[in-house]
């Protein structure tokens, strides 16, 4: 039944899309009403193995449709289908309307991918993650939305020889959770606000060098209420990230380097609440926020000898990551986890330009070392 809703829906968009492309001739070859239209997007398969388990995992398929609607206006979203529950599930991944004022600023509203960060909402894709997991603290349960939703301000300055760009946003923001499991963690991805307080945020990028082979970034997340009254009267969160980016062609192997990483650290008001209550219906435990500063990092280093004659050496890619989640040992949400270490080596061979297979094995912290292989298909 939900497999078959799922066709029923994606069907009715591509109809709707092809009606909106119809073109009506009018005197002197002119048409009214025409959209430039292109369907990009992957799709994903994983599997699994360690000590103790061994099974094909996730399944995705993830279309994405952009819309060119005339020289100013552009609308991009994306529609996830993924079986990480153990059964289908279709939803709204985003959906971004894009007005360009000129070349160096362009305004947009709905839900997009986040501007806190570089990894979510640039390399965490099947086709340019380089492994096929996250770094810890990056993926579900760490710090920062993988989706936003509000306003934003985007855009780009040549600055000598080198360039900035620029995003800022208002946003629902993260939400803040109180029920005893998850209570001092976040919600980052609910599609309407909690409260009437929304975030403000942003990201600098500067790439400093002339061939544009270098990037330095700068994030920012803050907002003055999380809560919504219900355990916690007020509590604000302020967010900060570094990210960089360096990719170069070295010519004595033949080869093209990247080396990349991102900080990230999260800072909860001073607001205390209560775990539970008594027979009596009193608050107890008392749980103060301010200690609650989880921080994450990861480096990631990838070589590829693209430049061999060889049709199938030059295909391969080697990558090696290393990150760091830091949470809070006294949060109800990380009680028992504490400081987690996760490294994973991989191996890819690249398809296409967007298409991929990668074979990785992890080892982390208090967890069962894994193998991990993963097909992409991009198109």
């Amino acid at each position: 039944m939900m497999k078959n809703s799922l066709f029923a829906i994606l069907a009715l968009c591509l109809s709707s899309l092809a009606q909106s492309q119809t073109k009506t001739a009018g005197a002197g070859s002119q048409y009214d009403g025409i959209n430039h239209i292109l369907i990009a997007g992957d799709g994903e398969v994983t599997y699994f193995r360690d000590q103790d388990n061994s099974s094909f995992t996730e399944l995705n398929f993830k279309p994405i449709f952009l819309w060119h609607i005339s020289d100013k206006l552009f609308v991009e979203s994306e529609v996830e289908i993924e079986t990480g529950e153990g059964e289908a599930s279709l939803g709204l991944e985003y959906l971004n309307m894009c007005y360009f004022v000129n070349p160096y600023l362009t305004l947009h509203a709905g839900r997009f991918l986040p501007k806190f960060g570089a990894y979510r909402g640039r390399m965490a894709e099947g086709f340019l993650n380089r492994l096929p997991t996250d770094p810890i603290g990056f993926g579900d349960g760490g710090i920062g939305a993988s989706i936003e939703t509000g306003i934003g301000v985007l855009g780009g300055l040549p600055i000598g020889n080198g360039r900035l760009n620029y995003d800022f946003y208002l946003s629902n923001g993260p939400h803040l959770l109180t029920d005893s499991a998850n209570a001092g963690q976040f919600d980052y991805e609910a599609y309407i606000g909690n409260n009437k307080s929304v975030a403000t945020g942003g990201r600098i990028g500067i790439l400093p060098i002339s061939d544009q082979s270098l990037e330095i970034g700068y994030s920012f997340l803050a907002k003055k209420n999380t809560s919504d009254q219900a355990a916690v009267d007020h509590a604000s969160v302020f967010m900060q990230a570094v990210d960089f980016n360096f990719y170069h062609v070295i010519t004595q192997i033949r080869g093209t380097i990247r080396v990349m990483g991102e900080w990230r650290h999260q800072k909860v008001g001073n607001v205390t609440y209560y775990k539970g209550v008594d027979d009596l219906g009193n608050p107890i435990d008392p749980y103060n926020l301010s200690g609650n500063s989880p921080t994450c990092y990861y480096v990631l280093g990838s070589l590829r000898l693209s430049q061999l004659s060889n049709l199938i050496l030059r295909n391969f890619e080697i990558a090696f990551r290393y990150s760091h989640y830091q949470r809070p040992s006294d949060a109800p949400w990380a009680e028992g986890l504490g400081d987690t270490n996760r490294t994973t080596v991989g191996i890819d061979y690249w398809l296409h330009w967007n298409s991929l297979l990668k074979l990785a094995y992890q080892v982390e912290k208090n967890t069962p070392h894994g193998y991990y292989a993963q097909l992409v298909f991009g198109f």
